[in-house]
């Protein structure tokens, strides 16, 4: 096997690329990438909300977009929201993708689901991690659909 590989290390670029080792071991390191991005994507860790004497409470990223989407759901003019969250040295900043109606002040929404996410994450579930929202419109929807 070795005097194979051997072999095979000896070949010209063109005769490389044509022969069958090549491909498969293309095919194989294709498969082990997609596999390390599956299991990445599919690992959940806990969000900190805070901890004291008593313990540590934390948060699923499920749960964190499910409270996302139900803010945004009480804010006329959004629809179809997606949330990133993204965690730097111990904060835990939000991004939030939606799309808008055409004719909604972009600055207004911004605001109030600011406001909204702030209140009930500081004030309601005591984050005291939180570092803020961005928001990105993904597209716009007309309000009959």
């Amino acid at each position: 096997m070795l005097v194979q590989f051997q072999d095979y290390l000896g070949l010209d670029p063109l005769e490389a690329v044509i022969s069958p080792i090549f491909w498969y071991s293309l095919l194989l390191v294709i498969i082990f990438c997609l596999i390390w991005w599956i299991i990445k994507k599919a690992k959940s860790e806990l969000v900190s909300v805070f901890k004291d004497d008593e313990g540590a409470v934390q948060i699923t990223p499920q749960a964190l977009r499910e409270l996302v989407r139900k803010s945004c759901a009480s804010i006329p003019g959004v629809h179809s929201p997606s949330t990133q969250i993204f965690k730097n040295a111990k904060e835990v900043r939000l991004l939030v993708k939606l799309h808008v109606e055409p004719d909604c002040k972009v600055k207004e929404i911004r605001s109030q689901l600011r406001k909204k996410l702030e209140h009930v994450m500081v004030e309601n579930l005591n984050f005291n991690n939180f570092s803020g929202v961005d928001v990105t419109i993904k597209g716009f929807q007309d309000s009959s659909q």
